[in-house]
């Protein structure tokens, strides 16, 4: 009976000291060159975004979204006479909806539109706390940069252009294939304001296919204003 205890009671020995050899070794303690354990790094929990910053926060999405809805709320007119965008719908272009210095108490923003029936840059002052438009104000001869979709009109509207054909020419000259569609083209822009655009709003493109070259445009002025394109002398 004592030789069956001391025989189990060495058996367990055996096998504690056992697991614990394996353990170590899979831990990488006992064997110095083995590799250090992974630590797997987790994505930090998101924090919700608050509906409304202070002092001089960025606007957040939820201000945004309301300073362009108090704005474009008063510039949209049924019928004819109203603003209108670059497409001909009602209302005008959005361009950008920053934040304004306020008064250390209320929220402020400024949204940018464009008007194209008056060819005039529009500017709303919105008190976000008191949730009203305060002021708005209209000049010609401004022209902040052209947003994505008037960059992608203008693109549309050179590829239907009897210059169309002059811009496909240079692709080819260039890189030795002329674009088949107008998406084939990675569209870029910057506003213009030379003759005979004193008072429209027009755009030179910049455009090139991916790894490649941008080709050269600049002679080609596209008046978003009257949807045509001219080229320069």
């Amino acid at each position: 009976m004592q030789k069956r205890a001391a025989a189990a009671m060495v058996a367990a020995v055996v096998a504690m000291w056992t697991l614990g050899w394996t353990l170590g070794s899979s831990a990488g303690a006992e064997d110095p060159g083995a590799a250090p354990a992974v630590q797997r790094i987790t994505d930090p929990p998101e924090v919700p975004v608050p509906a409304t910053g202070s002092g001089r926060d960025p606007l957040t999405p939820a201000e945004t979204t309301r300073a362009r809805e108090l704005a474009l709320a008063g510039l949209t007119v049924a019928g004819a006479g109203g603003p209108i965008d670059v497409t001909g719908a009602a209302g005008p272009e959005l361009l950008t909806v920053r934040r304004a210095d306020g008064d250390g108490i209320a929220r402020r923003a400024e949204v940018l539109a464009y008007d194209y029936r008056a060819d005039k840059l529009v500017k709303v002052a919105v008190d976000l706390t008191a949730g009203r438009v305060t002021g708005t104000f209209a000049a010609t001869g401004m022209q902040p940069p052209a947003t994505p979709r008037e960059v992608a009109t203008a693109v549309d509207l050179l590829w239907r252009h009897d210059l169309g054909d002059l811009m496909r020419e240079r692709f080819r000259q260039a890189t030795g294939v002329a674009p088949a569609t107008a998406a084939e083209l990675q569209p870029g822009a910057q506003t213009y304001t030379g003759e005979p655009c004193a008072v429209h709003r027009c755009v030179l493109l910049l455009l090139h296919r991916p790894g490649e070259p941008y080709v050269d445009l600049t002679d080609l002025v596209v008046d978003l204003s009257a949807g045509t394109v001219v080229r320069l002398p």
